[in-house]
C-alpha cells in the first residue's frame, strides 16, 4: 500500500480497526489513487462475502468508491473547515446509478461508518449544513444506517424490489435483528422477514419485537 495514497490510508484504517485517522488536511483524490482504493475496496469485499447467505451479488467498483470518497471527506470537514458550503457540490455529489443489492452492499463497505460521523457532527453543532448534506446521502443506502437511529425514510415498494435478492433481503433483515431496530419493524415488509427470521425464537433472541398477527 502506497504511502502517499492518503485515502487509501484512511480507508485502510477505518476497515482494519474502525477509527478514522487522518493523513493530510487536504481532501483533494487523484485518479491512479482512486484505483487503488477500488482495488482494495475489492478485496474486502470479497472477503466479506464469503460469509454472506446465498450468492453475493457482483463488487460495483463505481458506487465501492463513490462511498470511500464520500466518508474520507466527510471525516475531512469534520476535523478541517477549509472549504464554504457553497463549495461542497464537487465533495459531495449524489450517486447517480440505479440502486441494487450490488450497489448498496458495495457501499456499506465504507457507509456503515457514516453514522458514527454524522453523530460526532451533531455533537458540535445540530444544525451544522454538514449533517444535512450526509442525512440526505445516507437516506439512500438506508441498509448503513440500520440501528443508528437516523429516522430512515423506508419506501417499502423499492425495498421489495430490492428484497428480491435473497442475499441482500437477508443480509437486511439479520441486521436489524442484530441492532435491535425495532423502529424499522414498523415497516410491513421488515417486520414479516424478521418474523420469519425469528420463527418461533422471536421471545428470546428480541422480546421487544412483537410480529403482528
Amino acid at each position: 500500500m502506497s504511502l502517499q495514497n492518503n485515502i487509501l490510508q484512511t480507508i485502510h484504517h477505518l476497515r482494519t480497526s474502525g477509527q478514522f485517522v487522518l493523513y493530510t488536511n487536504k481532501p483533494k483524490v487523484s485518479t491512479s489513487e482512486l484505483n487503488d482504493l477500488a482495488d482494495f475496496l475489492e478485496q474486502e469485499y470479497e472477503n466479506e462475502s464469503l460469509n454472506y447467505p446465498f450468492a453475493a451479488p457482483e463488487f460495483h467498483k463505481e458506487a465501492a468508491v463513490w462511498a470511500a470518497k464520500t466518508i474520507y471527506y466527510a471525516a475531512q470537514f469534520l476535523a478541517h473547515r477549509m472549504e464554504e458550503p457553497k463549495n461542497l457540490g464537487k465533495f459531495f455529489e449524489d450517486f447517480k446509478g440505479e440502486i441494487s443489492p450490488s450497489v448498496i452492499l458495495s457501499t456499506d463497505i465504507s457507509l456503515r461508518f457514516l453514522p458514527f460521523i454524522i453523530k460526532e457532527l451533531e455533537h458540535i453543532d445540530f444544525e451544522d449544513w454538514l449533517v444535512k448534506i450526509l442525512k440526505k446521502q445516507l437516506q439512500t443506502f438506508s441498509y448503513s444506517a440500520i440501528g443508528h437511529d437516523m429516522n430512515e425514510e423506508i419506501q417499502e415498494e423499492k425495498l421489495a424490489k430490492l428484497f428480491q435478492n435473497d442475499c441482500f433481503r437477508t443480509l437486511f433483515t439479520d441486521r436489524v435483528i442484530a441492532k435491535k431496530d425495532i423502529s424499522l419493524t414498523a415497516h410491513k415488509i421488515i417486520q414479516e422477514n424478521v418474523a420469519i427470521q425469528l420463527g418461533e425464537h422471536s421471545n428470546q433472541f428480541w422480546r421487544a419485537f412483537v410480529p403482528e398477527a
